[in-house]
């Protein structure tokens, strides 16, 4: 129990140490996995740049799928986290297993869906030509999906409760094994761009195992039992206030995706959309920092929310944009200057040795986004947080459109214009989405100056 109460302490000391402590696990783990995706696309491009395609084409299908876990994660973390500042512990407990329950209706009913649907969606963004590659790859997932949403589900959970150093170890496990059998699977076995969606599937299916045992045992400070009180109306309710918003908008960007990604295939065709798909993993690699951090922030606000302590969500919100701007400055630089070494790691095959010049050109104007996609990630989580997920999902949607109009724009003149449509889209929306955290800090003070009133001081 004293492991337990560490935890808990570090989820609600002071700001810097709870951000330090809550961010670094976080960080360690999206690293190893952010390496893994960079590692899969590495071993996938010596399979040549129509399996590459085929992959990119397919991932909107795979982001639809995994957005209901990670958005109905991120609702789970914020409950957990706001019930454990308020010092309700049995709440705390309904919410892991009406989250489990939820978690399993939800991605039995996306895979039927999406199982009807893979086709068309990768038929318009212009993938007929590969689509038994395309359909290889993803139907994996498909049918493992319940193991893909619950990923995100435990790593929500974990964090919600301060075990911030379980949550990356289960991270990191995933994503190790996911190393070391794609080689196996995708060479050794013979199975290609199947091989690689077993990979993963199988490192997912390993963490939700550990993670079942672990609350299952009791060796987590919030317990998880199937019983009376799984589907309160009042727990389903603080799950979904946050939780579907988050997984809506996390669906509908995939789903936004396969016009965009239609648009970009007509313009620059296989080669230009494999330099667009692929070019941003690196602008992936350096945004791990502010992910982590931003992903921490939900539950430290959360609790300090439960705590009625609104000095310590200013100073937290403080903190976190002072420091990931100053670390996404110094990568945009380093990107800038090393585009042309980074990207040699994609060339493992004599149709990536064509689109050489194009990829480095495209990281180079992509690096300029680091900074406004540091304010679009720190505000989301600051939005859902504060139960203004709503505004966040109509945010995301709205610079889903701007993409698209800004795609149909640019893919009149060229691929170049596309990158830099990119980029006008990411600059305008940081503007607008820290107008929207702004007013969203200062509503939440407001309402918890209203609970002291009412309440008196605590």
């Amino acid at each position: 129990m004293s492991d337990h109460r560490k935890e808990l302490d570090n989820l609600l000391s002071s700001p810097r140490k709870t951000l330090l402590m809550m961010s670094l696990p976080l960080f360690f783990a999206l690293l190893v996995e952010n390496l893994q995706t960079f590692v899969d696309s590495v071993w996938c491009s010596g399979l040549g740049s129509a399996e590459l395609s085929a992959i990119s084409l397919s991932h909107p299908v795979y982001g639809m799928i995994a957005s209901m876990g990670t958005g109905l994660g991120v609702g789970a973390s914020a409950a957990i986290a706001k019930y454990i500042g308020a010092g309700d512990k049995a709440s705390a407990d309904k919410v892991v297993s009406t989250t489990v329950v939820m978690m399993l209706v939800v991605s039995l009913s996306m895979s039927v869906l999406m199982w009807s649907l893979t086709e068309p969606i990768i038929g318009f963004c212009g993938g007929s030509d590969d689509m038994d590659l395309c359909l290889q790859y993803i139907r994996p997932f498909l049918i493992l999906s319940f193991f893909l949403t619950m990923n995100a589900v435990w790593a929500g959970m974990l964090r919600a409760e301060g075990a911030v150093k379980l949550s990356m170890g289960l991270s990191i496990l995933a994503s190790v094994l996911n190393m070391v059998l794609d080689p196996i699977l995708i060479y050794a076995a013979g199975m290609g761009v199947e091989g690689a969606a077993y990979a993963t599937c199988l490192s997912y299916l390993s963490v939700s195992v550990i993670g079942f045992w672990w609350y299952l045992s009791g060796r987590s400070y919030i317990t998880m039992s199937f019983g009376k009180g799984t589907f309160e109306r009042g727990t389903l309710k603080e799950v979904c206030i946050v939780g579907v918003p988050c997984a809506l908008e996390m669906f509908v960007a995939p789903l936004l995706c396969v016009p965009q990604n239609a648009l970009v295939y007509a313009c620059g065709g296989t080669a230009g959309f494999v330099v667009y798909s692929y070019a941003f993993r690196f602008i992936e690699l350096t945004l791990i920092p502010v992910t982590a951090i931003s992903k921490a922030l939900v539950p430290i606000i959360s609790a300090d929310i439960g705590q009625g302590d609104m000095d310590k969500i200013r100073e937290s919100c403080r903190l976190t944009y002072r420091i990931t701007l100053t670390m996404e400055l110094v990568f945009m630089v380093f990107i800038l200057l090393f585009a042309d070494i980074l990207v040699k790691a994609f060339m493992n095959s004599d149709s990536m040795y064509e689109v050489y010049d194009e990829m480095v050109y495209a990281v180079r104007v992509f690096s300029l986004t680091c900074v406004f996609h540091t304010f679009r990630r720190v505000g989301t989580s600051i939005l859902q947080a504060t139960r203004h997920a709503v505004t966040a999902s109509v945010l995301t949607l709205a610079r889903e459109i701007l993409f698209l109009a800004a795609f149909y724009v640019a893919g009149m003149f060229s691929m170049k214009a596309i990158y830099w449509g990119c980029d006008v889209t990411n600059f305008t929306m940081m503007f607008v989405i820290t107008i929207f955290t702004t007013h969203a800090l200062k509503d939440l003070s407001r309402k918890l100056e209203s609970r002291k009133t009412v309440t008196g001081p605590s």
